[in-house]
């Protein structure tokens, strides 16, 4: 059997402040400083990222009701070199608890919004990454259950005009080449409603000096410019070239080309015939302003080409979670329902966090953080970096280790990791993975631990770095679309005088069940029951197939010294009598443990064979150490979907 996720425990341990007796305290899970937006700006004029600490401003309003309803107005969010947007001090932008949303977002941020349009000034191109205008609007109907990391695709809205600039024999050097545009917009008014943007009457008429970054023998030149719509009296664009007191003019008599989120590129040579100055200037090259076909900036952050020919062939922060690696559990450390790997934080810091030290007790376990696919098929050279901590370890050599593999075949081998450091204090390792160049891999971040040691390890900041031309990751095989959802009024929306519709059989939902409308995990209501002496339950029972692959999948919310909860699901034959094949799969021997956070269960499996139907039961029972009760467990979003 395999258990996806199999008990995401919303505010399970994360740090321990240098103590093995208290590694599962101080938890701070994502979502409690807001959304977390995840994109990546792959094409700015300075940079091919976010710059650290970039401002972003984001908006959002109820799905459909535009900006002016906005329910969080022009909240400031700072960029992360790893794509990411994180809400600055007190501008959190929190999901409504149903619903669905739209969002709006712009770089640069400004406090200076009149009526949901800002100013744009483009006539100091000195810093060009600063009046780079980018907008997102793309973002739409989200629903309030979305996970708290949203992906934004930002596009250009203004225009970058690109000159390649070399010299004939008869110049020395472009070293101190000056370019300048003349008699240009540089003014204008962007409405964040609808991504128009409008020339401001009066300056229409203005020199822009270029941005220019010479070499000698060549030189760029670059500006972000109006793109010709904004302004109607936009008809040409001349172009002055200044080098060692002469000046080179050129005239662009078709402004029409200059549109919004393109990249206008020429190539221009400049010499001297009989004394004067000249300037040959090539036809217009037209491109979309991304390094990404499909017009949007990349929202994926698969890597970018670094100078001297290095490739970022992977990047993950784990600021958000587990991203594209996956979790393969060998021997989990209490049984099932629990974990080794989570996602943990400490202050404002975010990291994946390993270990097998629950409630005060150390358990054996084994579990591997395994890398997506690894493509070095074109790279000549590869290192692979990773920040990592860890405290109370046996032997760490030992217990926290690196391993990796060719996909052509399953042979993982040892990687030695160079640096460990101690006492939670993150430590930078370094591992040439050059030997693995022209193939494809994956590699792992294992962890064991015994009843004598199970140590706390936290990773963060994994890169691989590939010399020549890199691959990039390759894509997973994509999830299998989950298929309806199988019961009947899943999230307890429909009641009878008493119970929920379809889960209204008193014989088998027992003990006090009451609708639940203050505390719920999505929709309307939520179901409450109150634990007894015995055992209470809810239960519906549903058709499948024997031989098919199903998910269940639940919330749940324990946080009642005087009650505890489990799932005790069961296949049933045409017989009417159950089929215990799997039982050890689909019902749990632990009960639920206190906490304030909304838990979810998901299970996977196979219906054995002789199947026809599913008694889908959670239960409810007393605190089975001090037998007392009268306590509450609150259920909601229930599911059976057939995985095809």
């Amino acid at each position: 059997m395999k258990i996806s996720n199999l008990l995401y425990m919303g505010a399970l341990s994360t740090l321990a402040l240098m103590s093995c007796t208290n590694n599962d305290d101080n938890s701070e899970w994502y979502g409690s400083e807001g959304i977390v937006f995840t994109t990546a700006i792959q094409s700015r004029v300075s940079g091919n990222t976010w710059n650290a600490n970039d401002e972003v401003g984001i908006y959002m309003m109820n799905a459909g009701s535009g900006i002016e309803a906005a329910t969080a107005q022009n909240k400031k969010y700072i960029a992360q070199t790893n794509g990411t947007l994180t809400a600055a001090p007190g501008n959190g932008i929190y999901l409504p608890e149903s619903g669905n949303v739209d969002f709006i977002a712009y770089y640069p941020y400004t406090t200076s919004v009149s009526g949901n349009k800002l100013a744009v000034n483009v006539s100091d191109q000195s810093n060009p990454a600063a009046i780079d205008l980018i907008y997102s609007n793309g973002t739409k109907g989200v629903a309030a259950t979305t996970a708290t990391t949203i992906s934004l695709g930002f596009t250009h809205q203004l225009t970058k005009v690109t000159l390649n600039v070399t010299k004939d024999e008869t110049i020395e050097t472009l070293n101190g080449l000056g370019v300048n545009i003349k008699g240009i917009s540089t003014e204008g008014e962007f409405n964040l409603a609808d991504g128009t943007l409008t020339a401001t009457a009066g300056t229409n008429n203005k020199d822009v000096a270029m941005y220019i970054d010479a070499q000698g023998t060549t030189a760029t030149a670059t500006a972000i410019i109006l793109p010709t719509a904004a302004s109607t009296d936009q008809t040409s664009l001349n172009l002055t070239f200044n080098l060692n007191g002469q000046s080179f003019t050129h005239t662009i008599s078709d402004a029409s080309i200059f549109e919004k989120g393109t990249n206008v590129s020429f190539n221009a040579k400049l010499s001297i015939n009989n004394g004067k100055p000249v300037v040959t200037v090539g036809n217009a090259t037209i491109n979309n302003w991304t390094e990404k076909p499909g017009g949007d900036i990349n929202v994926d952050f698969d890597g970018g080409t670094q100078p001297g020919g290095e490739t970022v062939v992977l990047d993950e922060s784990f600021a958000t979670g587990q991203g594209s690696f996956t979790i393969d559990n060998k021997q989990l450390p209490n049984g099932e329902g629990s974990f080794v790997w989570n996602l943990g934080s400490f202050n404002d810091d975010k990291f994946m966090k390993a270990s097998a030290y629950i409630g005060g007790t150390k358990y054996a376990s084994e579990s591997w953080l395994v890398s997506p696919l690894v493509d070095l098929s074109q790279a000549t050279t590869a290192t692979l970096t990773f920040d990592h901590a860890h405290n109370c370890a046996g032997t760490a050599e030992e217990e926290f280790t690196l391993w990796a593999t060719e996909t052509s075949a399953d042979n993982w081998q040892q990687l030695t990791i160079d640096k460990y450091g101690s006492g939670f204090k993150f430590t930078t390792a370094t591992i040439d993975l050059s030997a693995y160049a022209g193939k494809t891999i994956k590699f792992a971040f294992k962890y064991v631990s015994t009843t004598d040691a199970a140590g706390t390890w936290e990773i963060k900041n994994v890169k691989v770095i590939a010399n020549g031309k890199g691959g990039g990751t390759v894509d997973p095989e994509p999830e299998p679309e989950p298929g309806i959802n199988l019961l009947t009024n899943p999230g307890f929306e429909d009641w009878t005088s008493e119970l929920p519709t379809a889960w209204d059989n008193a014989t088998y939902n027992t003990g006090e069940i009451v609708k639940e409308t203050s505390i719920k995990h999505g929709g309307n209501n939520s179901l409450r029951q109150t634990s007894a002496s015995g055992t209470n339950k809810i239960q519906q029972e549903v058709a499948i197939t024997a031989g098919k692959k199903y998910r269940i999948s639940y919330w749940f919310l324990d946080n009642d010294t005087k009650a505890s909860s489990r799932y005790w699901f069961a296949m049933v034959g045409s017989d009417g009598k159950t089929i215990n094949d799997i039982n050890k799969q689909i019902q749990q021997s632990d009960y639920s443990a206190d906490n304030a956070e909304w838990q979810q269960v998901t299970i996977e499996f196979t219906a054995p064979a002789g199947t026809v139907k599913m008694r889908y039961e959670v239960r409810t029972y007393r605190n089975m150490d001090s037998n007392e009760a009268g306590g509450y467990i609150y259920y909601d979003d229930m599911e059976l979907v057939e995985i095809q």
